[in-house]
């Protein structure tokens, strides 16, 4: 091996590229890239070690490179899950262990689960410790679904037996009332905030009906996801808290239903899907079913239904879909209902405002919402429109009388 007399500048370089976290092989190979002279391995870790060159060189060695404090990158991505990367000291069995990995990232392993762990490992001089495995760590995590997922599960099963109301017949009980529910949207909407609506609806069920229709016209709860919340196409959301939003969508539904069975000699419950909560709202109706075994609850996972009250056809959509022409749709599609019905309607929600329209015979009523505006409508000037719910009073064959609440 030729001797070399190292420049200041090669000097330099190597500490650089020694402080960089490179050990010595891949220092020599840097070094040989850019000068295009082969520093010897061996003689490089002496200099990076002592300062010196020479192998005959017996004193103290060279200040060895500092502890320094290592910062922690976190980045939260879109589809819910956190990217946290920083530099750690610990051993290959250590990058082995799920757990270690994540409270060394600062996650409780009991709250976290990782979805991608990559560890990069080099050796580096200490001052407190000598030589030091160090790794260069990034994971990606992602909050344990198992904890969300039990809790609305618990949620859902807590009052599982079938409850029993009250439940009388009265001839004197005329009219029918159509109660629409369309884009509550749970977790962004609180008890608190529809508590006097809610009151107000209750007194106008009080009266006394033949029967009562409760239309679930989709987005009832603002999330598809438990534990994370988006939409059923996937839709990053603002955050809420799902567990909650179905409960408090329980306690709203329940007060509604009971007191409609006390007061209605027939309590039916339709049911469509919104684009918020269409798989979501499936399984909220199933525990409907079971829960109030009095009513007549509809079941399906279809985009609309419809159903004759006297020789009113009425038939529920959501909105975000068939919006070419839905009365040709309803009219095919329920010839015999169309046929006997002297009324027809179609009732949707969606778009968060009251419109009403009447297209050749066939009366649209577009529902509003009584949520609260979203970040979303509020960035975007979205709050102009009533907050309202509904109570719809007719008689066999029309509309009588219309609640604006």
């Amino acid at each position: 091996m030729i001797r070399l007399n190292w420049t200041d500048e090669q000097k330099n370089r190597i500490i650089e590229l020694s402080k960089q976290g490179l050990s010595s092989p891949k220092v020599a190979q840097q070094m040989f890239d850019e000068y295009g002279i082969n520093f010897s391995r061996r003689t490089v870790a002496r200099f990076i070690a002592t300062g010196h060159t020479s192998s005959h060189y017996k004193g103290k060695p060279k200040s060895k490179v500092k502890d320094v404090k290592r910062g922690t990158e976190i980045v939260i991505n879109k589809d819910g899950s956190t990217t946290s990367s920083t530099t750690m000291q610990m051993t290959a069995e250590q990058a082995k262990d799920p757990d270690f990995v994540l409270r060394a990232h600062g996650f409780n392993p009991d709250d976290w689960d990782i979805v991608s762990a990559r560890n990069n490992f080099w050796q580096q001089n200490s001052q407190e410790n000598g030589l030091i495995d160090l790794y260069q760590s990034k994971i990606t995590v992602k909050p344990k679904v198992d904890k969300d997922i039990k809790r609305a599960v618990e949620v859902l099963t807590r009052d599982i037996k079938p409850l029993k109301v009250k439940h009388s017949l009265d001839s004197s009980r005329k009219r029918n009332l159509v109660i629409p529910i369309t884009d509550n949207h749970w977790g962004i909407t609180h008890l608190s905030d529809v508590q006097d609506k809610l009151s107000e609806l209750l007194d106008i069920i009080k009266q006394g009906y033949g029967t009562i229709v409760i239309e679930m016209i989709g987005d009832m709860l603002h999330s598809d996801k438990i534990n994370s919340t988006e939409t059923v196409s996937g839709t990053v959301l603002e955050d809420v808290d799902m567990p909650k939003a179905i409960d408090e969508a329980m306690q709203f539904t329940e007060a509604i239903v009971v007191t409609a069975l006390e007061n209605a000699n027939t309590v039916m419950i339709k049911s469509v899907g919104g684009n918020h909560d269409f798989d979501i709202s499936y399984m909220f109706m199933i525990w409907i079913k079971e829960r109030f075994k009095q009513a007549q609850v509809d079941v399906n996972n279809r985009y609309r239904t419809a159903y004759l009250l006297g020789h009113v056809l009425i038939s529920i959509q959501h909105g975000n879909v068939n919006k070419k022409n839905p009365a040709q749709i309803l009219a095919n599609e329920c010839r015999h209902l169309w046929g006997i019905a002297t009324t027809t309607e179609i009732h949707s929600g969606h778009l968060h405002f009251d419109k009403t329209e009447d297209q050749n015979g066939v009366v649209f009523r577009q529902f509003s919402t009584p949520k609260p505006s979203d970040d979303w409508e509020t960035m975007n000037g979205f709050v102009g429109s009533n907050k309202l719910m509904y109570a719809l009073e007719y008689s066999d064959d029309r509309l009588k009388v219309e609640h604006f609440i």
